[in-house]
């Protein structure tokens, strides 16, 4: 299933589509197929047209963001689990540096609050997502970095192994045992947040969700534009979790077809 993911979204993410798509008409054009060719053209460039001047990608982002608000953090916790997702393993083998991508906000806002609960205990989740590199382990990169930060790493548990949010679940429910009663935060993107939390309670763990690294105002406005790249990034960014959700659940994988608080 994880590899299948993988093809599946590579062949179907919007700008892969499109691309794939006016290169399917370029040879249609080249080959004798003028009319269909010319079709196909068309519908790429509208298509295009209104991703870049309508707001069809905040359209699919603030309802996700906007699923849980940031919550009022109880005076203690037990613990304290981040997913993974916020680094670019190949570039910081071949740099030897550690790079961050751009939902970081991950890493900052756990390190806070491991500072706000010096007591917690502390998971990070996250092993490859990668076909070519599964060798490239996440964890392994955050560990260099929480070191870098100065973070006491006695206090961190590294789980390696997940490929997916299916199993950043389960490893790490696994791994660290909660027990009943015990009040864990669950920090990840807001986007995610959805699918993320309906994983966690199909396993028998409620956790506290705590959204992080926002790509909107939260404002569902209809306003017009005319910026084709973040429009782009908008619907990838959103698309892809709406197509994750519905997964999840047709495997059965979370409570509910979109998790709520």
């Amino acid at each position: 299933m994880f590899e299948l993911a993988k093809w599946f979204w590579w062949l179907f993410e919007p700008a892969n589509f499109l691309l794939s798509a006016l290169v399917v008409a370029v040879v249609l054009l080249w080959t004798g197929a003028a009319r269909v060719g010319r079709l196909v053209v068309s519908l790429v460039a509208a298509a295009l047209l209104v991703i870049g001047v309508a707001p069809v990608g905040s359209l699919l982002v603030v309802p996700l963001e906007n699923r849980f608000p940031a919550p009022v953090l109880p005076e203690t916790v037990a613990g304290i689990v981040v997913l993974g997702g916020s680094v670019r393993p190949v570039i910081t083998e071949a740099r030897d540096q550690v790079t961050l991508k751009d939902n970081a906000e991950r890493l900052t806002e756990f390190m806070r609050l491991a500072r706000r609960y010096p007591d917690a205990r502390l998971v990070f989740t996250g092993g490859s997502a990668s076909l070519i590199r599964p060798d490239l382990k996440e964890a392994a990169d955050t560990r260099r970095f929480f070191a870098e930060m100065g973070m006491d790493l006695a206090r961190i548990a590294f789980e390696s192994e997940s490929r997916n949010t299916y199993e950043n679940a389960i490893y790490t429910h696994a791994l660290v045992k909660p027990a009943a009663g015990e009040t864990w935060i669950l920090l990840t993107s807001a986007t995610h947040m959805p699918r993320a939390i309906g994983v966690f309670r199909k396993i028998g763990w409620p956790v506290v969700p705590f959204p992080v690294d926002y790509w909107t105002t939260g404002e569902g406005g209809l306003g017009l534009t005319y910026n084709l790249l973040p429009g782009l990034g908008a619907l990838e960014h959103g698309g892809r979790e709406w197509v994750g959700l519905i997964a999840y659940r047709l495997f059965g994988w979370t409570d509910r077809l979109f998790p709520g608080p």
